[in-house]
């Protein structure tokens, strides 16, 4: 490395801005009604309603296609700010400065959240589901997925596939477009290191 290169930025610590107050703010500095943003996440004005006034937990495809109906990161939902797009990046994560947020199903901590538009989204991941029923379907969204149980009991549930329990060390890789669910089947709530491709491009329209 050149002596004049300089440290890798690190996540900041601290507790993150509300989901709910960041697609407020976000949507509002775009410009866009309820309506419109509806269109463009291909999610109804209602359910966005409900997302803003924190009186719906949205799954990781819905984060998804809020990101994308704002034209944005999937990071910045979690940071509340754009992250660094220019070349050479880097950036470090220490352990437990990870930015957080909470579902009904899983509590995600997002790891290098500062770099924007990364083809993979590394997430350290608490689930507390403990059944498909907590999930308003199985979810389905593009990319790929990989999955590495830390620690507890995992069953992994899909569209095609019986279900499959996953102990500490193992893994699993499946198309994220297959509907799926991930359910801690232990006596405590199961910790993944859950990464994500990104490949659908921000939409325009």
């Amino acid at each position: 490395m050149p002596p004049t290169a300089s440290a890798p930025p690190v996540s900041a610590p601290g507790a993150p801005e509300p989901l709910s107050a960041i697609v407020r703010r976000l949507r509002r500095q775009a410009g866009l009604t309820l309506q419109e943003l509806g269109r463009r996440s291909k999610l109804s004005s209602s359910a966005l309603s409900k997302i803003e006034n924190d009186q719906m937990s949205p799954t990781y495809d819905t984060i998804q296609r809020l990101a994308d109906g704002l034209g944005i990161d999937v990071a910045e939902l979690f940071i509340g700010r754009a992250g660094n797009r220019t070349g050479s990046r880097m950036t470090v994560t220490r352990r437990g400065q990870g930015v957080r947020q909470r579902t009904s199903q899983y509590t995600y901590e997002m790891l290098c959240a500062d770099i924007a538009r990364k083809q993979l989204v590394p997430l350290l991941t608490t689930i507390h589901a403990r059944s498909t029923a907590e999930f308003p379907a199985l979810v389905t969204h593009a990319g790929e997925e990989f999955v590495f149980v830390l620690t507890g009991t995992v069953t992994v549930m899909t569209e095609h596939y019986a279900p499959l329990t996953l102990e500490s060390g193992d893994s699993c890789y499946f198309d994220s477009t297959m509907g799926h669910a991930l359910i801690s089947a232990g006596e405590e709530a199961a910790t993944v290191l859950w990464v994500c491709s990104r490949v659908v491009p921000p939409l325009t329209a």
